[in-house]
């Protein structure tokens, strides 16, 4: 591709991504001074407390924020009106607190400006972003400074906005007319803002709790093959509902298509999460962690068994039923325990079914098993061999033990647990 064709190209797409939008900009008032006087820690603290009250208030009114540089914060509007709504419910928010808190002396100047902007991969560019940077630069603590481009065109709502005057911004030739928005005798936003109780997400959160989530599915459903469906289905009544989860997919053709959409659209509300409670994350992180401790004492007795695993294999509770696994292919259930019967349906390799009885006929094993409400049907344990074939084995038959092994797997799942909850530590935003 030629230079000049490649250049044309990026001319066009650069042109299709100019868009009008309205940038406002946040800063904290004098808090080098804080910063020189408090130190690093407390400063940052500050900046945190900052960014819980001036985030929640511009993503309320739907505006998307684009960058914090240092103290200040610089977002985007699709709409006028939105952005000054923020900015008057950011300083009310910051007038409220520091009447909870006298310590709390922070002040914030806030500019907004419209125009035409490129945005592109979450990030705008552009003229407009410099000059609502510049009105920014000319406010005090507590003022919002709103330039003639964004008055004009404000529609048909009472921002109290007063003429300040006029300045030429730094790279410009002509003034440009500023207005004041006099916000203190607005009616109140931010009654239905919540601040504070949620936490604000970056990437690397969001990644964090895609893997916590996913450990967490992965856990239940490991526990729900492994304990619970055996607990649950330790009764006729129960079984044919909780013994083979996989069999809900089969319930409809469509089933399998629905799960794929439900999974997805969990991946897509969470990577579009703005925010989460503080105590969602400390719960899957110490899910997270139940997972790991359960696995590090669950899988070395498992595989690498040791003399001292005949103590651990001594069981702490028994079901009442036995259950019955198939392990042969193309595996049938008869009406009664012969061969030559009619068959009722077949059944998966892998698909359990609860046993009702045990009976010998015609030189095989059989086992009873239910099959639907009330409703039972017979199949053989081992297939004797014929003539060119094999024995096979059809199905195997056990009870559900919870072992020794199992109760401190779940002691070292649950101080597994206890460490991530306790270890999740908040971030500032």
């Amino acid at each position: 591709m030629s230079g000049k064709l490649l250049s044309d190209n990026l001319t066009r797409y650069i042109k299709r991504s100019r868009k009008a939008t309205t940038i406002l900009f946040t800063d904290i008032e004098a808090s080098t001074q804080y910063w020189d006087r408090h130190g690093d820690v407390k400063g940052r603290l500050l900046v945190d407390r900052h960014n819980r009250l001036v985030f929640p208030a511009i993503r309320h009114f739907r505006g998307r924020i684009i960058k914090t540089i240092g103290d200040a914060v610089m977002a985007r509007f699709r709409s006028p009106e939105q952005a000054v709504f923020a900015a008057i419910a950011i300083q009310q928010a910051l007038a409220e607190e520091r009447g909870k808190d006298k310590k709390f002396k922070l002040r914030v100047r806030i500019g907004i400006h419209t125009g035409k902007a490129i945005v592109e991969h979450g990030d705008v560019y552009g003229d407009v972003v410099n000059v609502a940077s510049r009105v920014e630069s000319r406010g005090k603590g507590d003022e919002i400074l709103v330039s003639a481009s964004t008055a004009s065109k404000l529609k048909n709502s009472d921002f109290g906005l007063t003429k300040k005057g006029s300045f030429v911004p730094k790279g410009k030739k002509k003034s440009m007319v500023l207005y004041r928005c006099q916000w203190q005798g607005h009616p109140s936003l931010i009654e239905n803002i919540t601040f504070n109780l949620f936490l604000p997400l970056v990437k690397r959160q969001k990644a964090e709790l895609m893997v916590f989530l996913a450990t967490g599915l992965g856990m239940f459903y490991f526990v729900y093959l492994n304990y619970f469906r055996y607990l649950l289905s330790d009764s006729e009544t129960r079984a044919l509902l909780t013994l083979n989860p996989q069999d809900l997919l089969a319930v409809h053709p469509l089933a399998p298509s629905a799960l794929i959409f439900f999974v997805l659209a969990i991946v897509y509300f969470i990577v579009s999460m703005q925010s989460v409670p503080h105590s969602m994350l400390r719960i899957l992180k110490g899910g997270f962690g139940l997972t790991i401790g359960f696995f590090i004492f669950f899988l070395p007795q498992k595989y690498f068994p040791l003399p001292i695993d005949l103590e651990l294999r001594k069981p702490v509770y028994e079901s009442s039923h036995l259950f019955v696994e198939v392990t042969g292919e193309n595996a049938k259930l008869y009406t009664r325990p012969s061969i030559g019967s009619d068959v009722v349906r077949e059944v998966k390799t892998g698909q359990l079914l609860l046993l009702t009885d045990v009976s010998r006929a015609g030189g095989m094993v059989w086992n009873k098993v239910l099959v639907a409400k009330k409703q039972y049907a017979w199949m053989p344990r081992v297939i004797p061999p014929r003539i060119g074939v094999p024995s096979q084995r059809m199905s195997v038959a056990y009870k559900f033990y919870f072992r020794r092994a199992d109760l401190f797997a779940w002691l070292f799942g649950l101080v597994g647990f206890a460490w991530g909850y306790l270890n999740f530590r908040l971030r500032p935003t």
